[in-house]
């Protein structure tokens, strides 16, 4: 009920011309959420923790596990750009000997909780700010699924294109999903049109290739996704880009 009262008060602040700012929604949100179910709720829409599971096993599964070069990727550490409540991090940590999570929001502790109900140990989390706390070069895989599209900025982009460049190992690559614009360059939601969860981000494509290529080997992507693997829900607002660091010989 809280989850929907907030977005319902976040519609009438943007029908009465008021602001609302995007980065905080994500940063404060989540720690009015103290039971598991309506915390989850928050990040994956899903209306139970078993819910979440499921979605969370499909999407592991079907949008990184099955997916170009995964399987010659070396499991030893992975990296999740925005872990939310820690759905995937439930999964990526059966198949990586350690994964870390960065996110912005405020409530750790509920995330830590899901994990141990999980029986989920091998995981640090840490806030964006501490990112410099993962060491250089030694991240096999780095993933982000319906995160990119909620940034505020271009430049939130670029700030963790420039950490995967630090972060990645030599062998290891970078797969993300981000909010596609089907028009030229990058659009950005003003706070005065930003309803509570929705995409606030939305990238070209084509930009966004022309972007992580000036930096790294792009390998795969994908413009056309569907919106959910378990029956046909339509096109996905996202797209797909897979990289690896370029190799200065």
């Amino acid at each position: 009920m809280g989850l929907y009262l907030s977005i319902f008060k976040s519609k009438l602040f943007r029908f009465f011309g008021k602001s609302l700012k995007v980065k905080e929604s994500w940063e404060e949100m989540p720690s009015q959420f103290q039971d598991m179910t309506s915390f989850l709720n928050w990040f994956d829409a899903a209306k139970s923790i078993d819910e979440s599971l499921t979605n969370a096993q499909i999407d592991w599964v079907g949008r990184f596990k099955q997916g170009d070069c995964f399987q010659s990727v070396p499991k030893k550490n992975a990296l999740e750009i925005g872990f939310g409540g820690g759905r995937l991090l439930s999964q990526s940590a059966r198949d990586f000997d350690h994964v870390y999570g960065i996110d912005i929001h405020h409530n750790f502790e509920m995330s830590k909780l899901f994990l141990d109900t999980q029986g989920i140990k091998n995981v640090t989390l840490l806030h964006r700010d501490q990112i410099d706390l993962v060491p250089s070069g030694s991240i096999d895989f780095v993933y982000s699924f319906i995160v990119f599209q909620h940034f505020d900025s271009i430049a939130e982009v670029d700030f963790y294109l420039n950490q995967i460049d630090r972060v990645l190992s030599t062998d290891g690559v970078a797969q993300i999903y981000f909010g596609k614009n089907k028009n030229e360059g990058v659009k950005v939601t003003t706070e005065k049109d930003f309803i509570l969860r929705d995409c606030s981000l939305f990238i070209n494509p084509l930009a966004m290739r022309e972007r992580v290529g000036a930096r790294f080997n792009v390998l795969a992507y994908s413009d056309i996704l569907p919106k959910k693997l378990n029956g046909y829900f339509g096109e996905s607002v996202q797209a797909m880009i897979l990289f690896k660091k370029q190799v200065h010989r």
